[in-house]
C-alpha cells in the first residue's frame, strides 16, 4: 500500500455500475455479482508537476506497485498498466506526463483526460470483462463517465 498520507483509494465504476479490476495485467471492468471479479481498490496521487487548475492525477493498482500509462501503438494512444510505483512517480522520479489524467467533474461523475493525448479520456468497453481503453472526446461520450467510491 501507498505510505504517503495524501493517497487516496477508490473503487471506480463505470455509468452501469460496474467496477473497474485487474486480471492478467489489464485493467478491465466488469460486474463483481456476474463476472466473477473483484473491484480494484485504485490508488489516486496528484502529479504536482502539472497545472494544479485541470486535477493532474496519477491511477495505481496493486496498493500502488502498478500504473496506468498511456502509451503510442499504430492505431493510436492506448493504456497499459506498467511496473511504475506510484510513490515514485509523486516524487517525480521519471517523466510522468503518460501517466498523468486530468479528473474533471460532471456532477457526480468524472471524466479522465490522457495528459500527454489532449481530447483522449478513459473509456470503459462496450462488453464486460474487456478493457478499460482511450477514446476521442467526441466518441462514447457515455463510456467516458465514472464515479469515484471512496475506500480503506
Amino acid at each position: 500500500m501507498c505510505s504517503l498520507p495524501m493517497a487516496r483509494y477508490y473503487i471506480i465504476k463505470d455509468t452501469d455500475q460496474k467496477v473497474l479490476y485487474t486480471r492478467d495485467g489489464q485493467l478491465l471492468v466488469g460486474d463483481p455479482d456476474a463476472d466473477n471479479c473483484t473491484a480494484e481498490k485504485i490508488c489516486i496521487l496528484p502529479n504536482r508537476g502539472l497545472d494544479r487548475t485541470k486535477v493532474p492525477i496519477f491511477l495505481g493498482t496493486q496498493g500502488g506497485s502498478r500504473c496506468l500509462a498511456c502509451v503510442e501503438t499504430e492505431a493510436g494512444p492506448s493504456l497499459q498498466l506498467e511496473d511504475v510505483n506510484i510513490e515514485d512517480l509523486y516524487k517525480g522520479g521519471e517523466e510522468a506526463t503518460r501517466f498523468t489524467f486530468f479528473q474533471s467533474s460532471l456532477g457526480s461523475a468524472f471524466r479522465l483526460e490522457a495528459a500527454a493525448w489532449p481530447g483522449w479520456f478513459l473509456c470503459g468497453p462496450a462488453e464486460p470483462q474487456q478493457p478499460v481503453g482511450l477514446s476521442k472526446e467526441s466518441e462514447h461520450a457515455g463510456r467516458t463517465e465514472f464515479y469515484f467510491e471512496q475506500s480503506r
